[in-house]
């Protein structure tokens, strides 16, 4: 299992929980401190999805690719004198 914060929400908790907040700062009625609040949450949950994201895509290279090393460098990169169109 992925390690997550203790108490955490998971990915997909977190993307309805966006998907709720976009609803909620398109209604007219919504105050501007409250629109305010849910903007700060929002990008809090964006940062959250993208570090959950970026983790599962390391764990997928190195599943795909044992040589990977840890950081999520190749040990097959080119290097920085080589041409490259990647």
């Amino acid at each position: 299992m992925a390690k997550q914060r203790k108490n955490a929400p998971g990915f997909e908790e977190s993307v309805a929980r966006l998907e709720e907040i976009i609803r909620l700062t398109e209604a007219p009625v919504t105050e501007l401190e409250d629109m305010i609040a849910l903007v700060e949450e929002g990008n809090k949950l964006i940062r959250h999805c993208r570090g959950i994201l970026h983790d599962a895509e390391l764990r997928i290279q190195t599943l795909s690719n044992p040589e990977t090393v840890q950081d999520g460098t190749d040990t097959d990169e080119p290097d920085s004198n080589e041409f490259s169109l990647t």
